[in-house]
């Protein structure tokens, strides 16, 4: 998969003006990215989000609303901000390409203005011990779908086997060694969704957020910085910012 080369911009920031979100709008947000890709390519389009659409995507994103408030199933709020990271060349360019087509975008009743894009620097990472700050929480769950705190025994257990699953899936390699959970000095949060329209049964998901420090090849390291790491990636969960890097014994 093409990988956009250092120093060149590998995360885009997206602002929305809006009035209203319904309480689930995760699904809102993926149907924009998703729109955006495919007004840049139809057959790209279809190659991630139809014929792989079981295959981990090369994306994750974040979602911060300014001036929130919350009545009863209803959002409201000034601006919606999305960031979007990838590691692939083709996504981001069909991403931005496609998102010079149109500035309004629908979700149900909901509208939303694209009113500005702004590029984001990339963060090359060199160093194999880096605390990085959830800028969108990570869902990490054990193989019978429970949900996995930072405070649990096995939580390193089944970052792991994530992690290792990005880096197989995307890269096509195993991680060049085991990535290690030094710390942690995460809360959880639990997250309302809607995953199916025409249900009105809402899904929880139990989610980490805040410090983690990882040690592993910066190579695996900057994979998942690249593009998140955690289950559900497509809703917004899991993109990462470095916050230090050092040199680990």
């Amino acid at each position: 998969m093409p990988r956009i080369k250092g120093g060149e911009v590998m995360r885009v920031q997206f602002r929305f003006k809006i009035s209203e979100l319904p309480i689930g709008y995760r699904l809102g947000i993926l149907s924009i990215i998703k729109e955006m890709v495919r007004n840049g390519s139809n057959e790209y389009y279809q190659e991630i989000f139809e014929d792989k659409k079981s295959s981990p995507k090369p994306f994750a994103y974040s979602i911060y609303i300014q001036n929130i408030s919350l009545y009863d199933q209803i959002i409201t709020g000034d601006e919606l901000v999305v960031i979007v990271s990838s590691s692939s060349y083709e996504f981001m360019m069909n991403l931005l390409n496609g998102s010079r087509k149109k500035q309004e975008y629908k979700y149900k009743n909901y509208t939303f203005l694209l009113i500005s894009k702004r590029m984001l620097p990339t963060y090359h990472i060199t160093h194999n011990c880096v605390t990085f700050q959830t800028k969108s929480p990570i869902l990490i769950e054990s193989k019978n779908k429970k949900p996995v705190l930072s405070t649990d025994p096995n939580f390193e257990e089944e970052f792991q086997y994530i992690s290792s699953l990005l880096i197989k899936e995307l890269y096509h390699r195993q991680p060049f060694e085991p990535i290690q959970i030094l710390q942690t000095s995460m809360k959880k949060q639990v997250i309302k969704e809607f995953l199916h329209q025409e249900s009105d049964k809402p899904l929880y998901l139990t989610t980490n957020k805040g410090l983690i420090q990882l040690k592993g090849n910066p190579q695996d390291l900057q994979v998942i910085y690249d593009n998140g790491v955690s289950f559900r990636r497509s809703l917004g969960l899991g993109l990462l910012d470095v916050v230090e890097e050092v040199t680990g014994s």
